[in-house]
C-alpha cells in the first residue's frame, strides 16, 4: 500500500573524536597583539561530539554538538536548525565559546597580567540562495556578545574594582560561491572553485569616542590542475581588506589547523589604526605567526600534491594511512599591512626587545615574504594529518627550519 508521507525525523550521523578547526567565526575580539593566536580556543587539541538528526528527504535539519577542551572548562557548544525544503534554505545558529587568559588587554597594562576567562555567544541567521548546482549566493545576519571577566587574585585586591569588559556586535556577511570541482581522491581536487565576501559589523553600546563600523572585503581563490592521474598542482590566491571606524587585524604566517603554534611578539601592530576583531592570514610556511601584521593580507600558495599508492598503482589499497598517503611541494607567498596600498611593503624580521632591536629585510618577491619546504599527508586513526617543515626564502635551504604538524584539509 502508498502512504502519505508524514513528518519523522532520525538520526542522521553521531561523531565523536579530535577536533581543532574554526566551527563557526573566525574572529575573534582583539587581543592586543599577543600571541599565539588560536582561533577555536587555547587548547591543543580537542574533544568533539557531535549529532544530527534529518527527515527522510533530509529537507528538515537538527545540528548540535560540545567540543570538549583538555582543561574540561574551556568548552564550546553549538546548535543549528537548516530548513532546505524550499529554493531558498535558510537556518538558525546558536553557538557558545569559553576561553580562559584570552589576551583581550595590551601586554603592558596591569589587566592583561591577570587571569581572565572570556564568555562569547553567537546568535545568527543563514540564507542561501543557489542559481545552479556551481554558483550560489549566502548571506548570514547575527548577533555576538563577548564578555572578559577578571578573576580573583589574592596578591592584587584592586581586581575586584575593575568592572568587566563587555563587546556587543552586530553582523552581516554576504558571499558570492563558486564551485565546480570534483573530488576524485581524498585531499585531490580537479577545477576551480573560489568565493567574493564582505562583512559589515557595528559594535553596540559604544561608550568612548571611537567608531562603531568595521568593514571587510575578501576573496579566496582555489585552482587544482590535474597534471598525471591523481598527481595535480593546486593554486590559491586570497586577500582581506578591512577598513572603518575599528579595523580587523591580520596574522602572517603559520598554517591554518596548527598544533603548537609559535608567535612572533617582537613585531607590534599598528598604533595608528583601532582594531576591533582579530584572525590569521595562513599559509605562509618558514616563518611563525606574526612575521607581518596589518588590517590589510595577502596570500598566494602553490603545491604539487602526489599521492603515490593512488597515481602509480593500478590496484585498490585497503589500508587508509598507505592510500592516502601523499608528498607536497610548496611554495608560499604573503603580505601584510596597515593603511593604504601605498603603506605595502616587504616585511621585516625584528630581533631582540626594545631598545636594541635588530631589523633584517626579509627574502622574497616584490612586497611579499615567502616560504618554501617540503610536507607529507596522510590518515591516521580517522584523521588527516599535515606535516611540513619549511624555510625561508633568501637562501637554498638556509638557517633552521620551521615544522608545522596540522589537522584537516586543502591548504
Amino acid at each position: 500500500r502508498l502512504y502519505d508521507y508524514r513528518l519523522r525525523f532520525s538520526s542522521d550521523y553521531v561523531v565523536a573524536g579530535f577536533n581543532n578547526s574554526v566551527l563557526v567565526n573566525r574572529f575573534q575580539p582583539y587581543g592586543g597583539g599577543a600571541g599565539p593566536i588560536y582561533l577555536s580556543n587555547t587548547d591543543l587539541l580537542n574533544g568533539i561530539i557531535r549529532m544530527g538528526i534529518s527527515d527522510l528527504f533530509e529537507d528538515i535539519k537538527f545540528i548540535g554538538g560540545v567540543r570538549i577542551s583538555t582543561n574540561l572548562r574551556d568548552n564550546d557548544y553549538f546548535a543549528s536548525f537548516q530548513n532546505l525544503r524550499k529554493r531558498i534554505d535558510w537556518g538558525v545558529t546558536y553557538y557558545r565559546s569559553n576561553q580562559t587568559n584570552f589576551p583581550i588587554y595590551d601586554i603592558n597594562d596591569i589587566k592583561g597580567q591577570l587571569s581572565n576567562k572570556m564568555f562569547s555567544n553567537l546568535f545568527q541567521v543563514n540564507f542561501a540562495y543557489p542559481f545552479d548546482v556551481v554558483r550560489s549566493i549566502r548571506a548570514m545576519v547575527g548577533y555576538r556578545y563577548d564578555r572578559i571577566v577578571l578573576r580573583t587574585d589574592a596578591n592584587f585586591p584592586p581586581v575586584l574594582t575593575y568592572p568587566d569588559t563587555v563587546l556587543n556586535n552586530a553582523l552581516a556577511r554576504l558571499e558570492y560561491v563558486h564551485d565546480n570541482t570534483i573530488n576524485p581522491v581524498l585531499n585531490i581536487w580537479n577545477g576551480l572553485r573560489y568565493k567574493f565576501y564582505i562583512d559589515v559589523n557595528s559594535r553596540l553600546a559604544q561608550k568612548d569616542n571611537v567608531g562603531r563600523l568595521t568593514f571587510n572585503f575578501g576573496t579566496d581563490i582555489r585552482y587544482y590542475y590535474p597534471i598525471y592521474r591523481n598527481f595535480i598542482w593546486a593554486g590559491r590566491a586570497a586577500a582581506d581588506i578591512s577598513w572603518g571606524d575599528q579595523k580587523m587585524i591580520y596574522y602572517l604566517g603559520g598554517v591554518d589547523g596548527w598544533i603548537s603554534p609559535k608567535f612572533n611578539n617582537n613585531i607590534r601592530p599598528s598604533t595608528a589604526e583601532t582594531y576591533a576583531f582579530q584572525s590569521l592570514a595562513v599559509n605562509l610556511r618558514g616563518h611563525k605567526q606574526n612575521v607581518a601584521n596589518g588590517n590589510n593580507a595577502i596570500v598566494l600558495n602553490s603545491e604539487f600534491r602526489l599521492p603515490i599508492f593512488t597515481t602509480f598503482f593500478n590496484r585498490p589499497v585497503n589500508n587508509a594511512l598507505i592510500r592516502n598517503f601523499q608528498v607536497i611541494q610548496f611554495i608560499d607567498l604573503g603580505t601584510a599591512w596597515a593603511g593604504p596600498i601605498s603603506e605595502v611593503e616587504r616585511p621585516n624580521i625584528v630581533y631582540g626587545t626594545p631598545p636594541v632591536q635588530v631589523k633584517i629585510k626579509t627574502g622574497g618577491v616584490g612586497p611579499f615574504v615567502g616560504g618554501y619546504g617540503f610536507g607529507i599527508r596522510s590518515t591516521l586513526l580517522g584523521y588527516f594529518l599535515r606535516l611540513d617543515t619549511g624555510w625561508p626564502m633568501g637562501g637554498f635551504f638556509r638557517g633552521k627550519p620551521q615544522w608545522y604538524f596540522a589537522m584537516g584539509l586543502d591548504f
